[in-house]
């Protein structure tokens, strides 16, 4: 077997070989995020501009190593897409051994190493041992040939990070030993195309980083202890991709000089209005993924008039600040995918949402009220493909009549494209004839159906009733794969009678307390 994947590796073209012994970075069974990887792989200079879209054509060799087997893509549910990769150990093996022999890597993952090269190229420290000082000590020595460093978990040591004038890629995600003093140099690196920093000791980043003018993403998803970014990032002309952590403020100034910037993820910043302001008047042309609070997506999309016109993916998180879907949303003709929580849900907004002719996948939560019937027509949703749903209510909300709650209807000839569809309900806040007026019969090419029933202080009448409802719709959808799952079944209540309690009690203390 080992002799049939090297003259598959032999059969190789130079860069897609390249990209192969790149993974030997990894652990033995990791999951490794595609994305990134393909990030990274561009970062290090192994992806042609010649040939296209860097993005495109790292895809597209991602695509050719799955298609001779030489790494797994791993699927996760019907409706999502491939987000992870593993690399087989026999495999493994194979391309550690050819980097070992090619100096490509150094892959400190146990094994006893009597000398380390002369030239450490990449370093990846998997794990700890006493015999790893000597690489540390190695790396230290060469800096200057150092291309990328990656640490693990296990790994507690790092080499000083001043002078690697080469480095490219420098991942410390899993590292959350991490302090200040371990990035204090970090400016140094002027050549560092991708940096991922992980760490629950990191509180601050130092100012010297807006000289990483080479500098395409910026990962610190993982910092949850960084509460604020220097002003100096608005420095990075050339960064692509900026991630931080929810607790993380974004600086609003100087955010119109970030020209280049396609990718972002943050939940707040020091000043909405100014951030807004800014994102509006540069124009952000080349953002294609936003994902962000609902107090920054109120002030982004307030009129209709400001378009992204290169928006591909939107998630809205925050779902205490966004009362309702914010009616400039009408203006993403070319958003594929949203993900989006409202406290009110109104035909309006079911009318912006189906106008939005590229839409292929939706996740659309309703934390509030929605008692009014919301049909779902023909004249929207053309293309979309995967429909999640979520129907909550506050924890205050008292038991809905039976012909109250939620209604939602799929009308002859609606989402003739929809392949999958997840519904998370609660039993107490929709119809009990949900199913029955749902129609999901007039859904021909839906080939999976899940539904989620939360039982959350639930009566057991009500989860039954819903479930019984569900099960219908086998007779309706005989092509379909349906699958009925129980959520919080733990805090499900023992019968009525505890829910009448519950009911009587919550009524007696809606009345005590004092209008808002």
């Amino acid at each position: 077997m080992k002799d049939i994947f090297l003259h598959s590796y032999l059969d190789l073209p130079h860069h897609l070989k390249t990209c192969l012994l790149y993974l030997c970075i990894y652990p033995e069974d990791s999951m490794i995020n595609i994305k990134l990887l393909k990030w990274k792989w561009i970062a290090e200079g192994f992806i042609a501009t010649q040939w296209g879209s860097l993005d495109q054509v790292a895809h597209n060799c991602f695509n050719e190593l799955v298609n001779r087997n030489m790494i797994h893509p791993v699927y996760g549910n019907y409706g999502s897409s491939v987000k992870y990769c593993r690399v087989h150990d026999m495999v493994l093996d194979l391309i550690i051994s050819l980097s070992d022999e090619e100096n490509f890597a150094t892959v400190l993952n146990g094994r006893i190493c009597n000398s380390f090269p002369n030239k450490i190229r990449r370093l990846s420290m998997q794990s700890s041992g006493e015999g790893h000082k000597g690489a540390v000590d190695a790396i230290t020595e060469t800096t200057v040939h150092v291309r990328s460093l990656t640490l693990f978990m296990l790994h507690k040591q790092i080499p000083h990070l001043v002078d690697f004038h080469a480095l490219r890629v420098l991942d410390l995600e899993e590292c959350y030993w991490l302090e200040n003093k371990h990035v204090k140099h970090i400016g140094s690196s002027c050549q560092l195309r991708y940096l991922r920093i992980g760490g629950f000791k990191i509180t601050e980043l130092p100012g010297e980083i807006g000289k990483l003018q080479h500098l395409e993403t910026l990962d610190l998803r993982d910092c949850d202890s960084l509460l604020r970014l220097p002003s100096t990032v608005a420095e990075l002309r050339k960064l692509l991709r900026l991630f931080v952590s929810r607790n993380t403020q974004l600086p609003a100034g100087g955010f119109r000089s970030l020209q280049a910037l396609e990718e972002l993820s943050f939940q707040e910043t020091d000043d909405p209005v100014r951030f807004a302001e800014e994102v509006n008047e540069s124009g952000k042309c080349n953002l294609r993924y936003l994902r962000t609070g609902g107090e920054i997506a109120k002030r982004l999309f307030c009129s209709p008039c400001c378009t992204y016109p290169c928006l591909q993916v939107l998630k809205i998180e925050s779902i205490f600040r966004v009362e309702m879907v914010p009616r400039g949303m009408a203006s993403l003709k070319n958003l594929v995918k949203l993900c989006i929580w409202v406290k009110e849900f109104d035909k309006e907004g079911l009318q912006v949402l189906m106008g939005m002719p590229s839409l292929a996948h939706l996740e659309l939560g309703i934390i509030g009220g929605a008692n009014e019937k919301l049909i779902i027509g023909t004249d929207g949703f053309k293309l979309l493909k995967v429909f999640y749903f979520h129907y909550l209510r506050p924890r205050f909300a008292v038991e809905v009549k039976p012909t109250g709650g939620l209604r939602l209807t799929f009308a002859p000839g609606a989402m003739q494209a929809l392949h999958y569809l997840r519904l998370d309900l609660n039993p107490m806040f929709v119809a009990s004839d949900f199913f029955e007026d749902l129609g999901v019969e007039h859904l021909p090419g839906l080939a999976q159906l899940e539904v989620e029933i939360s039982c959350f202080r639930a009566a057991p009448r009500r989860v039954k009733a819903l479930e019984c409802s569900v099960e219908k719709a086998n007779n309706l959808l005989p092509k379909c794969r349906i699958r009925v799952s129980r959520a919080l079944e733990d805090y499900m209540l023992k019968d009525d009678k505890e829910w009448e309690e519950v009911v009587a009690n919550r009524i007696s203390g809606e009345e005590r307390r004092p209008e808002e």
